[in-house]
């Protein structure tokens, strides 16, 4: 459950962030302009962890020590969870069978895996065609919590830098309407799923349920994984509480900066209104600012 991104995959990354965003380059941090303070030295942003354990970056901090820096790491030793602590949730796969795989999910999680299979034609696919469909049920997601949207250019630079190794999954009703969607980025033996969400009107329909299952039977079989991670989340919220009904497990992401702080709470307030404003002004915005969100 250690496993971190590889250097390769963290170069590729931060290549397509900068592509995106043209940010500075500072030793091995870009630089991420604020609106309203000093720009943060980040390791690296809009990815949930980086190559490094949290006993690691005593260099990074040496070299960022006289700057605002954020590094971000996964600390497995950690075991004292409060709520909100950041976390991600990760199963571990150790056979391909449908039935193994099953199993790993809690009883009640497969009794609604079941009906999403029984009650609707739902059908999974994957490739750069679907990046549109990602995008607009991401972006739709992201409003609901309160959170601006990345540009959308950041996907097609992902998928350019990655090629086969970043999937976007998109999940269709009979009528191919888009219901769900996950990227999912391959790095050895590791799979993560740092994106994704429901689209609004079929929250009740299952189709998470069908997404997740789905996505789990297919990069099992496809890919010689050992660990599927399915992002970030609040300790203890609605996102970690879905996840878990999967058997994911949460290893806690440590956001080290010059000074603790709940990036919950920071930004409580920001996300109330950003969910009040009219979507066509958060579709226009969003992306823009998102080059100066440091922690998103």
């Amino acid at each position: 459950m250690t496993i971190v991104h590889s250097k390769e995959y963290i170069e590729k990354f931060k290549k397509s962030i900068q592509m995106t965003y043209n940010n500075d380059v500072y030793m091995d941090f870009l630089v991420v302009p604020s609106l309203t303070s000093k720009p943060v030295l980040s390791y690296l942003p809009f990815i949930n962890y980086s190559d490094k354990l949290s006993n690691e970056v005593q260099e990074l901090k040496e070299l960022a020590k006289e700057s605002n820096y954020l590094i971000r790491t996964l600390n497995p030793e950690y075991t004292d969870f409060k709520e909100n602590d950041p976390v991600t949730m990760r199963i571990e796969i150790d056979s391909t069978k449908t039935e193994d795989l099953m199993k790993i999910a809690k009883s009640r999680c497969r009794t609604k895996i079941r009906k999403s299979y029984k009650n609707y034609n739902y059908t999974l696919k994957d490739g750069r065609e679907c990046i549109e469909d990602f995008y607009k049920i991401v972006s739709q997601t992201y409003y609901r919590h309160g959170t601006p949207m990345m540009e959308k250019s950041l996907f097609y630079n992902l998928q350019k830098n990655l090629g086969d190794k970043i999937i976007f999954f998109v999940v269709y009703d009979e009528n191919n309407n888009p219901a769900a969607t996950m990227s999912t980025c391959i790095d050895g033996e590791l799979a993560c799923c740092p994106w994704g969400g429901v689209e609004e009107s079929f929250t009740r329909d299952f189709a998470g349920y069908f997404l997740y299952f789905e996505l789990i039977k297919t990069v099992a079989k496809r890919y010689n994984v050992k660990i599927i991670d399915f992002g970030r989340s609040p300790y203890g919220g609605a996102t970690y509480k879905f996840k878990s009904q999967f058997g994911a497990k949460a290893i806690k992401i440590d956001l080290i900066k010059p000074h603790d702080e709940d990036i919950y709470s920071k930004y409580s307030l920001a996300s109330t209104i950003w969910k009040k404003l009219p979507r066509f002004i958060v579709d226009r915005v969003g992306p823009k600012i998102t080059k100066y969100l440091a922690d998103l």
